[in-house]
């Protein structure tokens, strides 16, 4: 299965000449570890994207799930209707959730890949048309003290939160014997 170039990388070109940009940089950031993300993922059978082997527990349906709801509550955090189920996803994939071996318990690889590129492009759209007026707004009360605005939110999870994983689906490849592309 060959995925194409993610849409986001087109989205804010950055030159020497624009490096005030700040929301640029940190999209095309973004933009880059998303396409780092769905290279690590575009090989994984469709039967092992919810293998464990031996103590990786963060599968790439996991991930994937993982990474879709977090994006979908900054959507929320955004005041975007794109994911109604925001709070459901939290719920089932976020901090704190378990994954688990079970195929069933997650939408299709190519459902999940097709989301985590539906989403983040939403995402980065949703944030350059948004970020003045929202990322100086307060977090809600459950991030605080370690993100008192939307906009510490929103750079954790744009610039931090994303290559975290790809750290992880790294080390589930190595485990799982899944060779690294040359």
């Amino acid at each position: 299965m060959t995925i194409p170039a993610p849409p986001l990388l087109s989205i804010h070109p950055m030159s020497r000449h624009d490096s005030y940009d700040t929301i640029g940089a940190i999209l095309n950031i973004h933009a880059m570890v998303y396409g780092f993300l769905i290279e690590a993922i575009e090989d994984v059978p469709e039967s092992r994207m919810t293998e464990q082997p031996g103590t990786v527990v963060n599968h790439p349906a996991w991930t994937l799930s993982h990474l879709n709801a977090y994006a979908g509550t900054l959507l929320s955090m955004l005041d975007d209707p794109s994911v109604p189920t925001a709070d459901a996803e939290m719920e089932r994939y976020g901090y704190g959730t378990t994954p688990v071996a079970d195929r069933a318990a997650y939408a299709t690889k190519r459902e999940l890949l097709d989301g985590f590129i539906e989403r983040n492009a939403r995402l980065a759209a949703v944030v350059g048309e948004k970020h003045a007026d929202y990322f100086p707004r307060p977090a809600p009360e459950k991030f605080h003290p370690h993100s008192p605005t939307i906009g510490h939110i929103a750079i954790t999870l744009l610039v931090t939160h994303p290559p975290h994983h790809l750290g992880q689906l790294k080390q589930w490849r190595r485990a799982a014997g899944i060779a690294e592309k040359a």
